[in-house]
């Protein structure tokens, strides 16, 4: 004896075996007498030995059938109960978001709070988490080359960079500031690290705003674009801000954008899905809604790589779609 047994069978016998007749095993199921004497047929030829006997004028189960029955009836039990399961996390309003950890903070988060605002019946999970392959999600926000990880992905939109600072930084000088006068402030680096392509540096800004052979320091690099943000708002330094992860600061007044000249990210950022998320009730509209609001995140033009030192192109004037 190799495998499982029918499935069809067992679900017989049970029903069977629970309520001691052929006919009300018959009723129960849906199915002829007929067919319930062949279902427990065809199992006890699959196990090789006797589950049912008569007795008399009806039927009792032998002891090898009697020892078999709570062990089916518990399997049974449980396949019942984990289609339940599946059906109440198909119909739950429950949605679980991981991205990256910066993105969850600047971009993300402030975003659920609108979607909050549309379904306020729905529950929401964030988790900012950095690894892509962990899969107990719903839906996972990420970039670039990560995309390999997942089976089902789409684009949401291709951030680009900007200069800003503190207005208690730069002082109630005007801006934007030339390239040459952003020089005279601390500049505030970030390196995402080996694994993705290269983030546009503050030297290949200066060399696409015109100042090719700038002397450009490097004081402090962060690995997380959210903290030289924070780090820009309270006064530290000049930033390169994506413009995903600044909109906030600079509608709220925390930050000021130093210049018209903008640099593209060299990958795009992407929304990948499990199986099951847009069978969720509220699945295909999250799914719907999170891509079209990324939309006016999107740069204004193709991502050019660093080494082509970015796109030195006016950005979009502050509060209007991109």
């Amino acid at each position: 004896m190799t495998g499982l047994p029918p499935l069809r069978a067992i679900q017989v016998f049970e029903a069977l075996g629970r309520t001691g007749s052929v006919t009300a095993a018959a009723a129960e199921l849906g199915v002829s007498p007929g067919a319930v004497t062949h279902q427990i047929h065809s199992l006890e030829r699959y196990l090789g030995f006797r589950l049912v006997q008569r007795h008399g004028r009806g039927i009792a189960l032998t002891h090898l059938g009697t020892l078999y029955l709570p062990q089916v009836g518990s399997a049974l039990e449980l396949l019942r109960k984990a289609g339940t399961n599946l059906e109440l996390a198909r119909r739950s309003n429950h949605l679980r978001i991981s991205a990256l950890p910066s993105l969850a903070i600047k971009w993300l988060g402030p975003l659920l709070f609108e979607w909050k605002s549309l379904h306020s019946q729905a529950n929401i999970v964030l988790d900012g988490a950095d690894p892509d392959d962990d899969g107990a999600y719903d839906f996972r926000i990420s970039y670039g080359n990560r995309r390999r990880l997942h089976q089902r992905a789409a684009h949401l939109f291709t951030d680009f960079l900007i200069p800003v600072a503190s207005r208690s930084l730069i002082g109630p000088q005007a801006s934007p500031l030339s390239a040459r006068e952003l020089l005279d402030f601390p500049l505030l680096w970030v390196d995402w690290g080996a694994e993705f392509a290269a983030v546009p540096t503050w030297r290949n800004w200066f060399a696409s705003a015109g100042l090719p052979d700038a002397d450009v320091r490097c004081d402090l690099t962060f690995s997380l674009s959210s903290s030289a943000i924070d780090a820009a708002v309270e006064g530290r330094g000049l930033v390169l801000g994506q413009n995903s992860m600044i909109a906030g600061a600079l509608a709220a007044g925390n930050l000021v954008r130093l210049s018209d000249h903008w640099l593209s990210l060299p990958e795009d950022y992407f929304i990948a899905w499990n199986s099951s998320a847009l069978d969720k009730p509220m699945g295909a509209a999250f799914h719907t809604w999170l891509r079209d609001r990324a939309r006016r995140f999107e740069a204004p033009a193709p991502a050019l790589g660093p080494t082509d030192a970015g796109d030195s192109r006016a950005a979009p004037a502050d509060g209007e779609d991109h």
